[in-house]
């Protein structure tokens, strides 16, 4: 049938960089399932994102604290900076991949009594960590890169050399394999793994960049 259109009316570009100033979330950015709210604010640390962990992680059919966005290229960097200094062996925050379920997550914990920073791949009640990394105090910059088959996951502090935690395949985390109908998100994730956590995750910005 050939007959007019409406006027078109392009949707402006998403901005790469997300600070947390503005006090609330851009329609882009989506919850898992309903939020409980008293586990994120825009308001408790002035341009920051602060998450509280709960008892409840992604595998959990209530209310984890997660919130992001959806992953719209093969080739991207997706980053954040946070600080998180938990103080309990359950509580964990980072960042994460997610699609139906199966996620991929860079996550700082206690473990040894040190704060380390982790990566781990879940398929189901399936597992496989990373070795992990030993911090230093201070904030942690936490790196997703996604380069067509694979994505990377790293972390870094200060002007030290980004370190790689691991690469794995994207094909495990694609529709395909897992199924549902969201695609991949990637976005920040804090959780006390059964307890409620006492410790904030606090994030200064996000950036999702595509890659030529």
């Amino acid at each position: 049938m050939t007959c007019p259109t409406l006027p078109l009316k392009p949707f402006e570009a998403l901005p790469s960089l997300t600070d947390f100033s503005a006090g609330k979330f851009d329609l882009n950015w989506n919850y898992l399932r309903y939020p409980s709210q008293e586990n994120f604010s825009l308001s408790s640390r002035k341009g920051f994102l602060r998450l509280k962990g709960s008892e409840q992680t992604i595998e959990d059919r209530k209310s984890p604290t997660f919130i992001g966005r959806r992953v719209q290229d093969l080739s991207f960097t997706a980053s954040t900076q946070m600080e998180f200094n938990p103080s309990n062996a359950n509580e964990e925050a980072g960042f994460i991949l997610l699609n139906n379920g199966a996620h991929f997550d860079i996550l700082i914990k206690r473990s040894g009594g040190k704060r380390v920073a982790v990566a781990s791949l879940r398929f189901g009640n399936v597992v496989h960590e990373s070795d992990a990394v030993i911090l230093k105090p201070g904030p942690v910059k936490l790196i997703i890169k996604g380069e067509r088959s694979n994505f990377t996951f790293l972390c870094q502090q200060g002007s030290d050399q980004p370190k790689e935690l691991i690469r794995a395949m994207a094909r495990y985390l694609s529709s395909e394999t897992v199924g549902g109908f969201t695609g991949v998100y990637v976005g920040m994730y804090a959780t006390g793994n059964g307890k409620a956590s006492n410790a904030f995750a606090d994030y200064d910005w996000f950036e999702y960049k595509k890659d030529e």
